[in-house]
């Protein structure tokens, strides 16, 4: 009886824990697809900036000044960084689309696809989604 339990205890777990990781926890930024539309801060933009960018523009010993890994850093640590609804004059649209200059780094292992998720993330309020 002993046994049984702890094999359907053992089962439960190993159930729950796939279910809690998600299963599909992205650790390549290259693996980050941004759909066409309706783009989630949580889904797409915080996985992209934290892979991508977030080794450089962390929380701690931030290059520039800039920190990428929470939400509240792109309206608050530096003006413009983030505009909503306006990805021209959003700072951090404009060095990925390289209209201005970035110092060396991962900018140019960026796909197109996601330099335009980005975009469109703004364009679209850039909500906390």
């Amino acid at each position: 009886m002993r046994t049984a339990s702890f094999g359907l205890l053992a089962a439960a777990s190993l159930s729950f824990g796939s279910g809690c990781t998600g299963g599909d926890t992205v650790t390549n930024p290259q693996d980050i697809v941004f759909p066409d539309s309706v783009v989630s801060y949580r889904s797409h933009v915080q996985p992209f900036l934290t892979l991508r960018c977030g080794q450089c523009h962390g929380t701690t010993n931030a290059a520039g000044g800039i920190r990428l890994t929470q939400y509240s850093y792109l309206f608050f640590d530096r003006p413009n960084l983030v505009v909503p609804t306006r990805p021209d004059e959003s700072l951090l649209n404009q060095v990925l689309e390289l209209r201005v200059s970035h110092p060396v780094g991962n900018i140019n292992l960026i796909s197109s696809n996601q330099v335009l998720g980005m975009r469109t993330w703004v364009a679209e309020g850039a909500a906390n989604n």
